[in-house]
């Protein structure tokens, strides 16, 4: 098969679309070899215009016909770009993420700084360890996180960091600070806060300790994964606080108040409890 040709990337780049970098994309949601050849040949009959979002929907909705589960794995990335509008849903998902490492969390904190109050997203705690992490969300795929970022978190946490050892009684030290986003930090903003020590995470960063694989590894999966459910309902859900897929079985009350039936509602329990069961290999 020949696959050489040009797609458009959400950024508006152009690159040339490679075949094996798209297989892997669908063995790691899961998807069985023979599936994957298919869908793999199908693309070869796409339009000529091709862009990274028309070959992600026919993924999808191939994967979908398959198998609803390899369908919600494959579609994590743009899962917590659908955590939005505002940022407040992504806070809380980067919460669970820190509560399954052992960490006590504490949401929108008021800290004193030398010159400056500053309200924090999130303040991380366990042991003598705490942490203090800013999330940057955006709704947009191909929007970065750029340098300005941890250059203006670094100052905030100077500013925290002199109060308190004027005043080591206000509250607590903390020895870290952390960015997160949901999508990317650019090059610039990786160098420059590796080298003031800012702890960075996001999509594909750090490589053995990022977003996706910190999902698989916790079982922390969005509810704007489930393709089983629609987008004005999984917005419902959030607003509800029903914010991970292994909250749903708990909490079927949620699902009845969106409005789907009894039978939509085993349905939809049936998918998050099978996704919450994967682990890569």
């Amino acid at each position: 098969m020949s696959f050489s040709f040009y797609i458009i990337k959400a950024s508006g780049e152009k690159e040339l679309f490679d075949i094996n970098k798209f297989k892997r994309s669908l063995k790691r949601c899961g998807a069985p070899t023979k599936l994957i050849m298919k869908i793999a040949r199908k693309i070869e009959q796409l339009p000529d215009i091709r862009t990274t979002r028309q070959i992600y929907a026919f993924a999808l909705t191939e994967l979908e016909k398959a198998n609803p589960v390899l369908a919600a794995l494959y579609n994590l990335k743009q899962a917590l770009l659908r955590l939005g509008p505002s940022g407040f849903p992504f806070e809380q998902f980067v919460a669970k993420i820190f509560n399954a490492q052992g960490y006590m969390i504490k949401l929108n904190q008021i800290v004193p700084g030398y010159c400056v109050d500053h309200e924090l997203d999130l303040t991380a705690i366990k042991g003598k360890k705490h942490i203090m992490v800013e999330c940057k969300f955006h709704n947009r795929q191909g929007l970065k996180s750029d340098v300005k970022i941890p250059l203006y978190i670094k100052a905030r946490f100077d500013d925290i960091e002199k109060a308190w050892h004027l005043d080591p009684k206000h509250g607590h030290e903390f020895h870290k600070a952390l960015i997160t986003t949901n999508t990317k930090f650019t090059i610039q903003a990786r160098d420059y806060a590796k080298c003031v020590g800012i702890q960075l995470l996001d999509w594909s960063y750090p490589r053995k300790a990022n977003l996706p694989l910190l999902i698989q590894k916790y079982s922390l999966y969005p509810v704007t994964t489930l393709t089983t459910l629609s987008h004005k309902e999984q917005k419902l859900l959030i607003k509800k606080g029903i914010v991970l897929c292994q909250d749903i079985s708990e909490n079927e009350w949620a699902l009845k108040e969106v409005g789907l039936t009894a039978r939509q509602r085993q349905h939809v329990i049936r998918n998050a409890k099978e996704l919450c069961k994967f682990t890569y290999a």
